[in-house]
């Protein structure tokens, strides 16, 4: 007999300074009578990324863009009449503008700021307290970089052009498609990429979502690479931008050397796949790992 599949939710601990200090913002759920992070199921195909976010949106009402990461609970729930196993991803989460009036929905019928103590004593379950705690260790961000491989593209062999035109396969569009909602999730706000056709073609979906200008680099593309591997030097300082949220398409071949030049740990990018960093205040770096959405 096969395991229960697991159910995957994500949400976030959404947080704001004052005056006052620190305030979180708590959700009352009517179905349960507890006080919660506002958190929710993904949907099928969804991102984990782009879900936190939406779930955040949906039960606070509030837009948010995503920090770093908070950890992860796992625990049991019941569904239909079997007990299976639930992980929840959390990120930080801040306003991306004013407060929004909340809503009351069928899942939450009201939302609250309250200071950081009095969050630990209302939340309902020990488990959101420790993702409550983990936050101060994450605060606060200096800068934050999504380095990503492009899509899956057309294979050389069925390409007769010039290699820097050979385009995205229609995996590999779908693919950018896709991660227009989970770059907007981290709030990307400066696109840098190779000028080859499969990068440009990975990161101009979100560039005319969010209205942003593609910032061309041959250097980072696989033929400037090969040409002068020193032209990488010194790109760390244009990438890594304080308050900045910084997205960088490159090649497979290129992404190792890329890696090691802005501070990151050279691993492997399968097509599509990406590495979302944040360096915080002290010089201490977090960084999470994702496959294509």
């Amino acid at each position: 007999m096969s395991n229960p599949a697991t159910v995957i939710a994500a949400g976030g601990v959404v947080w704001r300074d004052d005056r006052d200090g620190r305030r979180i913002l708590l959700v009352h759920r009517p179905r349960y009578d507890d006080w919660s992070l506002p958190k929710g199921k993904l949907t099928p195909n969804e991102h984990v990324l782009s879900a936190a976010r939406r779930e955040i949106e949906e039960e606070t009402g509030q837009q948010v863009v995503l920090g770093p990461p908070l950890g992860i609970q796992r625990y049991d729930v019941r569904k239909n009449g079997n007990t299976v196993p639930k992980m929840v991803h959390y990120w930080s989460a801040q306003l991306t503008g004013a407060e929004q009036e909340f809503v009351p929905n069928d899942e939450v019928d009201k939302s609250e700021w309250v200071p950081v103590d009095k969050a630990r004593r209302r939340l309902s379950y020990p488990r959101d307290v420790e993702i409550l705690d983990a936050l101060d260790k994450v605060t606060p961000v200096v800068s934050t970089l999504v380095l990503l491989r492009h899509a899956e593209a057309v294979k050389r062999k069925d390409w007769e052009d010039k290699d820097t035109k050979r385009p995205l396969s229609g995996l590999g569009l779908a693919t950018a498609d896709r991660l227009v909602d989970v770059l907007a999730a981290v709030g990307v706000d400066r696109i840098l990429t190779s000028d080859a056709e499969r990068c440009t073609s990975t990161v101009s979906p979100y560039a005319e979502a969010a209205g942003r200008k593609m910032h061309l680099h041959p250097e980072i593309s696989q033929r400037g690479y090969d040409e002068n591997p020193s032209k990488l030097e010194g790109i760390a300082s244009n990438v890594w931008k304080p308050g900045r949220v910084t997205v960088v398409c490159s090649h497979r071949p290129v992404l190792p050397a890329l890696s090691k030049e802005l501070g990151l740990k050279p691993g492997k990018f399968s097509p599509g796949a990406f590495v979302v960093a944040h360096q915080l205040e002290g010089g201490r770096q977090i960084h999470e790992r994702f496959r294509a959405p």
